[in-house]
């Protein structure tokens, strides 16, 4: 019985250790734990490259059209019958050459007609000029009151009938004159459906006139862009503008910058602007669509997009100064294949942090590591 007794003892005793050796174990491994995540809490790794500013030139593309600078619609001023047309479809003028004959013979026969009314007007103007002189210098002493006053009138009427014979000439010889229709600008003739003998009239349309060299390309800006633009000395100073036509090829020719329109289009949030470009060859031609590319010049920081956090209220990038990683507002310039361009407002010896973080803190203290690649940003 004493023997069942101790060895019970022996068992209970082996298990108690067995009990007391588990809670010691449990005990510091708990501990180690707490210790390993605090230490990792405390020290976490950020890596982190050097920021260097870099000059990069981003090529913008914006659709646009093709317009000409001038173009006419051709009316004649009077009415008659074609005598002649002296161009055809197609075919380049310059301003000046002539277009359209309009059969002269009623015209001229006016203008003859209306010189001869001249002729008569200014004798009967002399005639009536010279009684009036007379009887005004004898006066009353061999005129009468009427007499004087009729001389007076006929004289002044005299006047007048001259004056109107002159504009009526003057209007004759216009007239005359509109007979024969020439370029008002340089630039190509459109269709001509006229032939000799056809009757036109003022109402009539004869045929239109595009300039062609230079010729002009509307495309439209966002507001971004025009808010970035109206910041430099001037719009669109020290950028080319070139095109890139239909085929795909480029137009190498650099446009100038002409105007901008006065009002945003609220559908689009864009706003027209128009450059002019020389075109001998023709190759841009009226209401063509075609690609216009804008080289900027910029001068920044460049970001791999994914290191960029974009918010509503600003977007941030963190940077490291020191062991000492933080958020560091950031704009963006603009867009650069996979990047951002950000302004350099960057504090001499911040690096920026390339692992994809979360603070804890405003700014949290880490062990920082420099990139072994070698980037810069």
């Amino acid at each position: 019985m004493d023997k069942i007794k101790e060895t019970k003892k022996t068992v209970w005793g082996a298990a108690l250790l067995a009990v007391a050796v588990f809670a010691v174990w449990k005990i510091h491994e708990n501990q180690a734990q707490k210790s390993s995540e605090t230490n990792y809490e405390t020290t976490p790794v950020a890596h982190v490259a050097p920021i260097v500013e870099q000059n990069v030139t981003v090529e913008k593309k914006y659709i646009g059209f093709v317009k000409p600078i001038n173009d006419v619609v051709l009316r004649p001023y009077i009415s008659g019958f074609i005598g002649k047309v002296a161009v055809k479809g197609g075919q380049k003028v310059n301003t000046g050459d002539k277009l359209v004959e309009i059969d002269a013979s009623i015209y001229q026969a006016a203008l003859e007609a209306a010189e001869a009314a001249v002729a008569k007007s200014e004798v009967d103007y002399a005639y009536a000029k010279d009684y009036f002189e007379r009887v005004e210098k004898a006066g009353l002493k061999a005129f009468s009151t009427n007499e004087i006053n009729n001389a007076r009138t006929q004289y002044l009427a005299a006047d007048a009938s001259l004056k109107q014979a002159r504009a009526a000439a003057r209007q004759a010889e216009v007239n005359l004159g509109y007979t024969n229709i020439v370029a008002p600008i340089d630039g190509v003739v459109g269709n001509v459906p006229l032939t000799v003998g056809d009757y036109v009239s003022p109402q009539s349309e004869l045929m239109t006139i595009v300039q062609t060299d230079p010729i002009r390309v509307v495309f439209s800006i966002s507001d971004k862009d025009y808010l970035e633009e109206i910041k430099m000395p001037s719009m669109f100073a020290g950028e080319k503008v070139k095109l890139k036509l239909a085929d795909g090829s480029i137009y190498n020719i650099n446009g100038e910058f002409k105007y901008i329109d006065n009002k945003l289009d609220r559908s689009t949030d864009s706003i027209a602007v128009y450059f002019d470009f020389d075109n001998p060859q023709g190759k841009l031609v009226d209401n063509a669509y075609v690609t216009a590319l804008v080289e900027k010049h910029y001068q920044g920081i460049i970001c791999p997009k994914d290191l960029v956090n974009l918010q509503s209220d600003g977007s941030f990038v963190y940077v490291a100064e020191g062991d000492i990683v933080k958020k560091h507002p950031v704009r963006i310039l603009s867009e650069y294949q996979n990047s951002y361009i950000l302004q350099n407002d960057f504090a001499a010896g911040e690096k920026l942090v390339t692992d994809k973080i979360t603070l804890r803190s405003p700014a949290q203290k880490m062990t920082v590591v420099e990139n072994r690649a070698g980037g810069t940003y």
